[in-house]
């Protein structure tokens, strides 16, 4: 390989992280879009291709969306979500209670689509889809993927919230201004999770049933 930052050993470290934070084998297109692995060009001149790398680096299963490789990402990639959703259900009850905070609620009739949250406040009622992502690029094919979802319901506010601290406010305007489609649908919003905590200050909460029983004390009894 005329670069020699690139010996194998830093090739397959770098396949390996790229299945860790992507679940899924880089492509030809993926080796070009991040400054961890060399040119698709350069592993074609230096071992005829992708498939020709991967038998040079001993990989015993080839195809990473099948196997035991495949169950562990799936496995981390659902644990991280749900961690997420718990994370924000305390924040949501917190501030609304929990009789007015539904979850997985379902909508769209004749569908299994589902809210990950439905909430009802004074004057008001809005649903929220949660979700996690390593990397900003990634953002925005999740949203374009949400709106398909939810665009049954146009009427109906909606919030996908990015969870963790990783994207700023300037990442998230710069997904929006990248992103014609949510443009069309007004109802639908895009937030980090510290600009969605902030907006739920402006939203006031119903008034709480006086003799209401949480599920956490009815999992005590």
């Amino acid at each position: 390989m005329t670069n020699s930052k690139w010996n194998l050993e830093i090739i397959k470290a770098g396949i390996e992280r790229f299945v860790t934070e992507e679940a899924k084998i880089p492509t030809a297109v993926d080796f070009d879009s991040v400054d961890y692995l060399p040119s698709a060009r350069q592993i074609q001149r230096a071992y005829g291709g992708m498939a020709g790398l991967r038998k040079t680096l001993g990989y015993e299963d080839l195809d990473f969306t099948k196997g035991d490789l495949r169950k562990e990402i799936a496995l981390k990639a659902f644990t991280d979500g749900l961690v997420a959703e718990e994370e924000f259900e305390r924040i949501l009850i917190s501030k609304f209670g929990e009789p007015f905070v539904h979850t997985q609620k379902r909508y769209a009739e004749g569908t299994k689509n589902r809210y990950d949250f439905f909430v009802y406040a004074q004057n008001t009622y809005f649903g929220v889809d949660v979700f996690t992502t390593t990397r900003k690029k990634y953002i925005g094919p999740n949203i374009r993927h949400k709106i398909h979802r939810y665009k049954s319901v146009p009427n109906v506010p909606v919030y996908f919230v990015v969870m963790g601290s990783e994207f700023s406010n300037d990442d998230i305007q710069e997904v929006i201004r990248a992103t014609p489609m949510l443009h069309q649908y007004p109802s639908m919003k895009l937030m980090n999770e510290l600009q969605f905590v902030a907006h739920l200050e402006s939203i006031n909460a119903l008034t709480m049933p006086s003799d209401f029983t949480g599920l956490e004390v009815v999992e005590q009894i």
